[in-house]
């Protein structure tokens, strides 16, 4: 599995960059959007320095603003889609 950054919307409009690791960035964009996410395009290549891929640096990436798909709902004032 790798790990990609997707920017994200959002219900009120507001945007995110969510990590999510899958297979492909498909199934990135399916585990996305069933979590209430209008995806936007893929950011990793902008994050390929925090290692981004098998082992991203959770701890600098969370320091740029980048959510784990996990905190997303729970952790965040995200608004899902329905």
């Amino acid at each position: 599995m790798t790990h990609y950054v997707a920017l994200v919307a959002d219900l009120t409009g507001r945007y995110a960059n969510v990590l999510v690791q899958a297979n492909t960035w498909d199934q990135a964009i399916d585990q996305l959007e069933d979590a209430g996410c209008e995806v936007i395009e893929d950011q990793s290549e902008d994050y390929e320095e925090y290692g981004i891929g098998l082992f991203p640096q959770l701890e600098e990436l969370k320091e740029v603003d980048v959510i784990p798909i996990n905190e997303l709902t729970t952790s965040s004032d995200f608004v899902v889609h329905n």
